[in-house]
């Protein structure tokens, strides 16, 4: 098997168990229900996955890394007041797609496990650290260049950053109906209340 067909099935294995999570959860879902699921050989899921540990981090790591593709994107914008508001909406706009929804209700059910998983606990907080530096590492240079306030801390602004995203996940799924724009717009007006604005030429 090519590395491309090894990749595509690797992927088709991680959608399949995403379905099963968000639909069973990860306690009720079994790796049968997975192989069903995938309409594969469990010989061919056992190939890539050795158990369901392995694929709730192999899900993990792939949200993460695509969370770290827009930030890593966001790092280079010129203005950084720029590349957070825009952070802010990429992030929360994928609430309002399928696959987005999807992919926060497993990620949600990787919190509550954690609580009581050191392994997947580690996994969580990896999850979070390395966007928390990068948001944090924004704040700095939007202070170092006058854009924001000094007066507060980027790590800690950074954090809460990320529960209000966290917060607004939980909502979402709770309640689909809730309006992502009124949210984003709250967020708008709370850095605007940090941010110094550039002096007029």
């Amino acid at each position: 098997m090519t590395a491309v067909r090894r990749a595509e099935r690797r992927a088709e294995i991680l959608a399949a168990a995403e379905s099963c999570f968000a639909r069973l959860g990860f306690h009720r879902t079994t790796m049968r229900d997975v192989i069903a699921e995938a309409g594969l050989s469990a010989g061919c899921v056992y190939k890539h996955f050795k158990s369901k540990h392995e694929i709730v981090a192999a899900i993990a790591a792939d949200r993460h890394a695509s969370e770290m593709n827009l930030l890593t994107g966001a790092e280079i914008t010129q203005d950084p007041i720029t590349a957070l508001r825009g952070l802010s909406r990429s992030f929360i706009e994928q609430l309002e797609t399928k696959a987005g929804k999807k992919s926060r209700a497993v990620g949600v059910q990787t919190w509550a496990e954690a609580l009581r998983d050191d392994e997947v606990l580690r996994h969580v907080r990896r999850g979070v650290e390395k966007p928390l530096t990068k948001i944090a590492a924004m704040m700095s240079r939007a202070q170092k260049e006058g854009r924001l306030v000094a007066t507060v801390d980027p790590d800690a602004l950074a954090r809460a950053s990320i529960a209000l995203f966290h917060g607004f996940v939980l909502q979402k799924l709770w309640n689909p109906k809730v309006a992502v724009e009124p949210y984003l717009h709250v967020i708008d007006a709370i850095l605007a209340g940090l941010v110094i604005d550039k002096p007029k030429r």
